[in-house]
């Protein structure tokens, strides 16, 4: 966070204005707490916080408009800038983005390619960007989608008048089991589209007619949001009683543990950009067809104020009379700053191919490395199987033991499958309560002794209650197939996944806890 000293002496309560992009609700919470404490007043400024909603136009449109002094926005706002448009984005606070696609569970929508035909519910551009990319990463026709404008009315889902439902992870899903209405989530972060969200942004007017305000503004929120992720049951108890009464406490809760996963304080400084994942955004939504615009990015990330410093002066000088060891020191320091970019570019690698909760791989992650441990497999000769897993029942662990529980049920299973595997094995949590895992020079039967003895290990495990002197276990379904070896890869790898995905219903359907092997006569007693 950058400091606010050496700014200039101005006076206080100098007003602006911040559009957000929805209705009052924690995904808001770090401006709250930054008017609630003192932040922004102690930066000499009196905040107004306008609440979004169905009604709103696009906060970037109020920007760009002059109407609004700053705005949340998405990743989309990229968009905006390569079409020339003079906006400036001041911080990212979710460092991956919550929106996913929302099925009913009994519709058997289940990926992208499921959706073809159906009705989509979107949002108007660009808040929608990062989920149309999903159909045109996976390589299907915009065009073959029905588009429907949101109605913002999760109704339409549930009783069927759209086959999917634009949405936070953070938000519908509480409200969708609250309801007893089982649900799907298509997740882009399953499918390599793992973009900022929540972005703060200002006019690219602004920042050159007063950037000491934008700076100290966007110091202040990011100070309220450091306060409010590490004061969750405070912040939570605030936005309840000034901001959204007619939210609940455990709504509230629900929403602060998902949004605290997505901006990850523990692992990135909040707010943070990196340059590289901006222009990797900005060319996947050009490559991919998402905007007409070959605008560059500069100017598009805001540059801090350069603070003076006189005693920079008396060392330059005594630097003259050290300067082959003041050399050195720089070169040394160079090397340290370019080792830590270069790790934080891999901490991002790893991030766009984990999933979160349990550290396995994501959908993008198990289904890139099964590829290439599948197409080494093949060079060697070797037999590969794939186990699709489930979770029995898992519905009815969330709704009697609650979501802390059920994430840690997740969290114990992706460990059994990772300790169960070997090196050279891919585990992939494909979503929900959804796993897989390739063996490699596995063959069916000895693949399904290693489902069997997962199974049990499963079986043994003890998951603590949180909150609770109460502990509860769970089992787990299988379905088993041995991939084929006479088909290209990319087919034999969909193909195992269609076979394995029948053998794993087959197993549901027969009682569950039990491994199911499809019959494909491939290595199979």
């Amino acid at each position: 966070m950058l400091s606010l000293a050496g700014l200039p002496v101005i006076a206080r309560g100098e007003s602006v204005t911040l559009q957000l992009r929805w209705l009052h609700q924690f995904q808001f919470a770090g401006y709250y707490m930054a008017q609630e404490k003192g932040f922004y007043s102690d930066a000499g400024l009196e905040v107004s916080l306008l609440e979004g909603g169905p009604q709103a136009q696009r906060p970037i449109d109020d920007v760009l408009s002059g109407q609004v002094d700053f705005a949340v926005t998405g990743s989309g706002v990229v968009i905006e800038r390569m079409a020339g448009q003079p906006v400036v984005a001041l911080a990212a606070i979710m460092q991956t983005s919550p929106i996913v696609w929302i099925t009913r569970a009994d519709a058997g929508i289940r990926s992208p390619r499921d959706l073809l035909g159906r009705r989509v519910m979107v949002l108007p551009p660009p808040e929608s960007a990062e989920l149309l990319t999903v159909f045109l990463r996976e390589g299907l026709p915009l065009d073959a989608l029905e588009l429907v404008p949101t109605s913002y009315q999760l109704d339409d889902l549930i009783e069927g008048r759209v086959d999917a439902f634009d949405g936070y992870i953070s938000n519908e899903p509480y409200a969708l089991e609250q309801q007893g209405v089982d649900y799907f989530l298509i997740d882009p972060r399953d499918y390599g589209i793992n973009f900022y969200n929540d972005v703060l942004v200002t006019s690219e007017a602004l920042t050159e007619r007063n950037p000491g305000l934008v700076q100290r503004f966007t110091d202040a929120s990011l100070r309220g949001w450091e306060y409010a992720l590490s004061h969750q049951e405070e912040t939570i108890a605030l936005i309840q009683q000034q901001y959204a009464p007619e939210k609940s406490l455990e709504h509230l809760r629900y929403e602060a543990d998902i949004i605290h996963q997505l901006v990850m304080p523990e692992l990135i400084q909040v707010g943070h950009m990196n340059p590289h994942r901006w222009q990797f955004i900005a060319d996947s939504y050009r490559e991919l067809g998402m905007t007409e615009g070959d605008g560059t990015l500069e100017g598009f990330l805001f540059e801090p104020l350069q603070r003076v410093d006189y005693r920079i002066a008396v060392l330059v000088a005594l630097a003259s009379l050290c300067l082959l060891v003041v050399g050195g020191f720089f070169l040394v320091r160079f090397k340290q700053l370019s080792s830590a970019l270069q790790d934080s570019n891999k901490r991002l690698e790893v991030l766009a191919t984990t999933d979160m909760l349990t550290a396995v791989s994501n959908r993008h992650g198990f289904f890139t490395q099964a590829r290439q441990a599948l197409s080494q497999a093949r060079r060697s000769g070797e037999p590969v199987s794939l186990l699709m897993l489930d979770i029995d029942l898992f519905k009815n662990i969330n709704d009697q033991y609650g979501h802390a529980a059920g994430d840690s049920a997740l969290r114990a299973f992706g460990e059994q499958l990772t300790e169960l595997g070997r090196e050279h094995d891919v585990v992939g949590r494909l979503g929900g309560e959804e796993f897989a895992m390739l063996l490699v020079d596995c063959d069916g039967q000895r693949a399904r002794q290693v489902a069997e003895r997962l199974l049990q290990k499963v079986g043994s495990l003890s998951i603590e209650v949180p909150d609770r002197d109460h502990r509860f276990g769970f089992t787990t379904s299988v379905g088993l197939v041995e991939v084929d070896d006479s088909l290209e890869v990319e087919g034999a790898l969909e193909a195992a996944q269609s076979l394995a995905d029948r053998a794993l219903y087959q197993a549901k359907h027969l009682g569950r806890n039990r491994v199911e092997i499809a019959a494909t006569g491939i290595g199979m007693p």
